[in-house]
Parts: structure tokens; sequence; C-alpha cells
């Protein structure tokens, strides 16, 4: 039994990462449902939507080509390809991992719509979206597929490179609500969903390969 406690892997820092992330992001995003449509939280965030909505300083180009980078339409393609690849190099078992993440993501996105039935801003929308806001199906593919390329590459421990990605996707989302599409809780349900479903898939795969 000591030389099994001995031969057993210490524990790092990185170890409780998942752990925390999921507790914070399940949490954010049960308590964004919870007061998404009380008062006063209903009335702010309507109020502060329209204020980037209304926002000159941010180019609709932009905010377009961030929302299509987010949508399944580019990550769905990608994701297979990336699927294909590791398939190919014998890489099944990260294969298998991005095929629940890019299928598994967008099934709990319809699921959360359905069950919530939250309709999207009034104002003018800038570009074509779906009958339900809640949460943001863009936000939560971004957050999702892009922190799964985040962990492939080992790049999510890099500092700067995760400051530049959460930056990106706070982006995506911000690009949902200017476009008209989203209020800002729907854009901050769908980052903390895609978030909470990448760690837990990602905390599931290690524990069945033991990474």
């Amino acid at each position: 039994m000591i030389f099994d406690m001995l031969r057993r892997p210490k524990k790092t820092r990185y170890t409780f990462y998942p752990l925390w992330g999921l507790v914070l992001t399940g949490g954010l995003f049960a308590f964004l449902t919870l007061i998404r449509n009380q008062e006063p939280y209903l009335s702010i965030d309507k109020r502060w939507s329209r204020a980037i909505y209304d926002k000159e300083n941010l180019s609709n180009p932009l905010m377009v080509l961030l929302s299509r980078l987010s949508s399944g339409f580019f990550t769905v393609p990608l994701g297979l390809m990336l699927f294909l690849s590791y398939n190919k190099t014998g890489s099944r078992d990260k294969s298998k991992l991005i095929l629940f993440n890019v299928i598994g993501i967008r099934i709990l996105n319809a699921i959360f719509k359905q069950l919530f039935k939250r309709k999207p801003p009034g104002w003018e929308r800038r570009i074509q979206a779906s009958k339900y806001g809640y949460p943001s199906a863009h936000t939560m593919n971004a957050a999702g597929f892009y922190g799964l390329v985040l962990f492939l590459s080992g790049l999510w421990k890099n500092f700067w490179t995760l400051l530049g990605s959460f930056l990106f996707l706070l982006m995506v989302g911000v690009s949902r609500v200017k476009l008209g599409i989203h209020y800002i809780f729907d854009m901050v349900a769908g980052l903390a969903a895609g978030i909470f479903l990448n760690l837990f898939s990602i905390k599931t795969y290690k524990m069945i390969y033991r990474r």
C-alpha cells in the first residue's frame, strides 16, 4: 500500500481547476436562470443590452464576423475535420471527445431554449437568428469548441493565451448583443454553459483515459 501511494501521481494545481470551473460556471448559469425574469435584474439586463446595441463605435461588420466564427456552420465542420484528423492519426479517444463536444453543446442548447423559451430583444435584428434567445447558442458554441481546442493543444496553461481566448469569447457574446439577437444575460449564460460542458467533458475524458 505504501509503495502504491508513492507511485501515485501527485496532484497539481491544474487538477483542481476543472472542479472549481464546474462549480463557478454551473452556479453562475443557475443564478442567471433564476433572476433573468425578475426585477430589477430584468430591467438592468434590457437597459445595458440596449446600450451595447446603440453603441456606434462597435463595427457591425466586425460583429458579424465574430458571430459567424462562433456559429454552428463554422464550428461543426471544423470540429468534424479535427475529429477525422485525430481518428486518422490513431488518437480515437480525442476524436470521441471532439464529437461529444460538438454534438453535445448543440443538443444541450436546443434543450435549454425549448425549456426556457425566452424571447429575444424587441429591437431590430441586424442578422438572422433563432426564435428563442436563452442561452446564446453562438457564445455557448464558441466557449465549448474553442475551449476544447485550447485543451487539446495544451495552450490553456499559458496565461496570456487563456486571457486572449476569454476576451475573444467575450467579444463573441457582445457581438450577439450588438446585432440585436440577445440580452447580456443570454450571452453570459451561454458562456457559462459552454465552459461548464467543456470542463465536464474534459474531466470525464481524463477519468476514463487516466490522463
